[in-house]
C-alpha cells in the first residue's frame, strides 16, 4: 500500500475514533440523565484517564461530563486538528513537525498544570479547556504520521523477512 493511501487510512480511522470518544465524553451524562446504568460503566471507562473533578468539569444535562474541562479541549483540539490535518499537512507528506513547535504548543499546558499542581494558581474551566484545546490540535500531527510510520516499517521488516526466508530456502534447495 502506498504511503499516501496508508496516512489517508490512517486519517480516516483517526477522525472516527476521535468522533466516537467525544460523543462517549457526551454520552456519559446524557444517559444519567435518563437513568440508564450504562452511563456508570462510561464514567468508569474515562476514570484511569481523568481525574473527574466535578468542580473541574463543564457538565451537560444536569451531570459533569465524563472528563473534565482541560481533557475535554485536548479531545476538541485534536478533533479540530484532525479536520484540518489534510489542509496544512496533505497525504503524501509524513514528517514530523519540529521539535519548536511541539515545545511552543506544550508549554502552556505545562506551565498552567503545574501551577494548579503547586497550587500557585486556580484557573477556569474555560481557560483550562482552552489551554488543552491549542495542545491537542498538535497531537493528531504526532499520532497520524506515527501511526502511519510504524505500519510502514512494521510492512518493511515483514517484506525484509520473507525475503530472508526465501533466500535461505532457496539455498537450501540448491544444495538438496
Amino acid at each position: 500500500m502506498k504511503e499516501k493511501s496508508k496516512v489517508l487510512l490512517v486519517y480516516f480511522f483517526t477522525l472516527t475514533g476521535i468522533f466516537l470518544w467525544v460523543g462517549a465524553i457526551f454520552l456519559a451524562p446524557y444517559l444519567k440523565s435518563q437513568s440508564l446504568s450504562l452511563s456508570a460503566f462510561i464514567y468508569a471507562f474515562f476514570s484511569p484517564i481523568c481525574h473527574q473533578i466535578p468542580s473541574r468539569s463543564f457538565f451537560f444535562l444536569g451531570s459533569p461530563l465524563a472528563v473534565c474541562g482541560r481533557c475535554l479541549g485536548i479531545y476538541f483540539g485534536f478533533l479540530a486538528g484532525a479536520a484540518f490535518f489534510p489542509l496544512l499537512k496533505g497525504f503524501s507528506n509524513s514528517s514530523l513537525p519540529k521539535t519548536k513547535t511541539f515545545i511552543f504548543f506544550s508549554l502552556p499546558i505545562v506551565l498552567d498544570t503545574l501551577g494548579n499542581f503547586f497550587h500557585l494558581w486556580i484557573t477556569s474551566n474555560w481557560f483550562r479547556f482552552t489551554i488543552g484545546f491549542l495542545w491537542g490540535t498538535l497531537l493528531p500531527f504526532y499520532f497520524i504520521v506515527g501511526i502511519v510510520d510504524f505500519s510502514l516499517k512494521v510492512r518493511k521488516k515483514s517484506i525484509e523477512s520473507k525475503l530472508q526466508n526465501g533466500a535461505s530456502l532457496n539455498m537450501q534447495y540448491k544444495k538438496d
